[in-house]
């Protein structure tokens, strides 16, 4: 009984420690967004501590997500990290941050894309006036055609 404790605590543990890591990662790329006029910040993510997969697995799953990515932006990753939580890719790209976030709903749209792979845009959100993420909800109809 004790060793399930122990372990539903240490889960519990690396779950917050990921979110928190989440969360300094949003707030770094929100600031890093501010700092590059002109320019779209997109990240994918596959955060391991969700699926139940292997190491390997996961690598490829998230390779082949960032393959997906490269394609549709046209530009390569600037920055690819792993830590505890899981797989990170950065890109820096010239598109508004609206027209990134379309490309990135469509890729999330089709079938063979998987869940546990997030995309994040960060820029200025036209006429929203922000710089920051930008939602999803911003682009959802224009998505869907």
């Amino acid at each position: 009984m004790s060793t399930a404790l122990a372990k539903r605590t240490s889960v519990r543990a690396d779950e917050s420690r990921a979110l928190e890591a989440r969360e300094h990662r949003h707030k770094v790329r929100q600031g890093l967004a501010r700092s590059t006029s002109g320019r779209s910040l997109v990240e994918l993510s596959l955060d391991v501590l969700r699926i139940s997969a292997s190491n390997e697995d996961a690598e490829r799953l998230f390779l082949a997500g960032l393959q997906q990515l490269e394609a549709e932006l046209g530009v390569a990753p600037a920055e690819m990290f792993e830590d505890a939580a899981g797989f990170y890719g950065l890109f820096v790209t010239e598109l508004p941050a609206l027209l990134a976030r379309r490309r990135a709903s469509r890729i999330e749209g089709h079938t063979t894309w998987d869940p546990h792979l997030g995309i994040e845009c960060y820029g200025l959100a036209g006429n929203l006036g922000t710089t920051g993420s930008v939602p999803r909800e911003v682009v959802g109809a224009a998505a869907s055609r």
